[in-house]
């Protein structure tokens, strides 16, 4: 038989993960066992089992912060919340050695009785301490499993619990883990940089990305929504935040603007809202960053990069929309496009198109749009000769080439060539026609031959003129009038943007009747 005083003495060894002289850790049944020669009460017994559960949990965790080394900011953050609770853990310990102390030292005194430290006292003293170091053990069991934002997510997770406490306890402890979290969202959002070298932020860096690659494929999402907190909306991620900060990154790398990421980056400095208590604040701050990046975005491109006039000027020229300068380039290179197309030099070409551009309105164009447009002879096959090889071209540079791609540049010479056969066609038959005119007079022999011949070439040009005259005004016209009222609100974002000239030349290749059978 032994007093309460010992037992209580025992327990406070058990709380901090020691042996006590009565009450030792079996490893064998991972539990705290009670001296089998101790004559002890049930109730008594039933009450020491129940407080050796707390030195249980802390010596799981105990061993935990031994042994783990945390790979990734928001898992040393964990860790430091752990060792914060733990340290209020061992407060609470030298609490109980204070009591249990004053209590021995008091045993003469008339009011020892109700200073005691008994197991029912150190029951209620323990009970939150208990709830506490309960959680962070079920937390230390997430950690195991996750890290990053899915860390986080898995620990709000916790924030609808129905009890007050744990609500309570939780946010505590996400505010503090979570800290590098919306470090790194700040920095997205507000200079488009990506500091994750463990690979907890929601968003993904894809090295070696340059050119006109770089707007779709150096960013993108982490596959199925992985590291994204589940405080944080999956379109709101996706359409919003992932868009700021490349705006911001293709801003300064593409556009060479770093003044008004430098400008964005200060402007964050004096915020406070990018922590865990501030987040239906930070969705605003999200919302007004989104339209002022993007609108400062799409400015840059139609004003300094002059993308609209870029994009009239492929119309106009790929697209045989200015008429003038289409038919001088004809004229003057009609009969060298006859001749065989391994013959042909490109310099040669290019006098022919800059006096095309001279003797049309085209002169009057901006000449740093015109310096874009240029001659390109393709591969020549055997028996090509040059109408088979020739094709005008216009070169796009960054920043321009994330809009107009290569592969868009690849449908506008699809329908450049379609076009340019039709003029070849309507060039051809117009000489015909001609030379059918003069001969008339002469051959008055077939005379009636030759105006029936006319009258097929004369249905012939008129068939040329219908198909040209609907491409050009029914399909070229009215797509370029829905692409021109979307870039004249100078809204959305470059996604949206690209979107809407894929679209434009979409509509043009399938009304042209260019596109295969089966969407057509």
């Amino acid at each position: 038989e032994i007093t309460e005083d010992v037992l209580v003495h025992d327990l406070i060894y058990i709380f901090q993960g020691i042996h006590g002289r009565y009450i030792k850790f079996n490893p064998e049944s991972d539990n705290f066992i009670i001296d089998e020669r101790l004559k002890i009460p049930k109730p008594t017994y039933e009450l020491i089992s129940k407080l050796t559960e707390l030195g249980w949990l802390y010596r799981q965790i105990h061993q935990f912060t031994y042994k783990v080394q945390p790979i990734g900011l928001v898992r040393q953050r964990f860790c430091a919340a752990l060792q914060n609770e733990l340290t209020e853990y061992y407060k609470l310990i030298t609490v109980l050695e204070s009591q249990l102390m004053a209590s021995t030292s008091e045993e003469n005194n008339e009011n020892f009785i109700s200073k005691k430290l008994s197991l029912k006292r150190l029951l209620v003293w323990t009970q939150e301490p208990l709830q506490r170091i309960r959680f962070l053990e079920t937390l230390v069991k997430l950690y195991k499993k996750c890290g990053g934002g899915d860390l986080i997510s898995k620990i709000h997770n916790f924030v609808n619990h129905g009890d007050p406490f744990v609500q309570n306890f939780i946010h505590n402890f996400l505010c503090e883990i979570s800290t590098p979290f919306f470090d790194m969202l700040k920095q997205w959002i507000y200079e488009g940089e990506l500091n994750d070298q463990y690979n907890e932020f929601f968003v993904e860096e894809h090295q070696d990305i340059h050119g006109e690659d770089l707007w779709n494929l150096k960013y993108s999402m982490r596959q199925n929504g992985s590291m994204l907190p589940s405080f944080i909306n999956t379109t709101l991620a996706k359409k919003v935040i992932l868009v700021i900060g490349k705006s911001l990154n293709f801003i300064k790398d593409s556009c060479n603007d770093s003044e008004y990421v430098l400008s964005r980056s200060k402007e964050a400095e004096n915020l406070d809202v990018f922590n865990y208590d501030s987040i239906e604040a930070l969705e605003e701050i999200v919302d007004e960053n989104y339209i002022n990046t993007s609108n400062y975005l799409l400015d840059i491109l139609f004003t300094r990069y002059k993308l609209k006039d870029h994009l009239n000027a492929l119309k106009r020229y790929l697209l045989l929309g200015q008429g003038d300068f289409i038919q001088n380039l004809m004229d003057s290179l009609g009969p060298s496009l006859r001749n065989k197309a391994v013959g042909l030099y490109r310099h040669n070409l290019t006098g022919s198109l800059e006096a095309a551009i001279r003797a049309s309105n085209a002169q009057f164009d901006d000449s740093d749009i015109l310096k874009h447009l240029d001659v390109r002879l393709l591969s020549p096959s055997e028996g090509d000769v040059g109408w088979d090889v020739f094709t005008l071209d216009y070169h796009v540079t960054q920043p321009l080439n994330t809009i107009i791609t290569s592969s868009a540049m690849e449908k506008y010479r699809k329908l450049f060539h379609f076009l340019w056969r039709l003029k070849r066609v309507e060039h051809t038959l117009s000489v015909t026609w001609k030379r059918h005119s003069i001969r008339n007079c002469r051959l008055n022999e077939i005379q009636n031959e030759l105006h029936k011949s006319n009258l097929i070439l004369s249905e012939m040009i008129h068939f040329i003129y219908q198909l040209q005259y609907y491409f050009l005004f029914e399909v070229l016209e009215c797509s370029w009038d829905e692409l021109n009222k979307y870039m004249n609100k100078h809204t959305g974002n470059l996604d949206q943007l690209i979107k809407e000239h894929n679209r434009y030349l979409a509509n043009i290749i399938q009304k042209g009747l260019l596109a295969p059978s089966e969407v057509i």
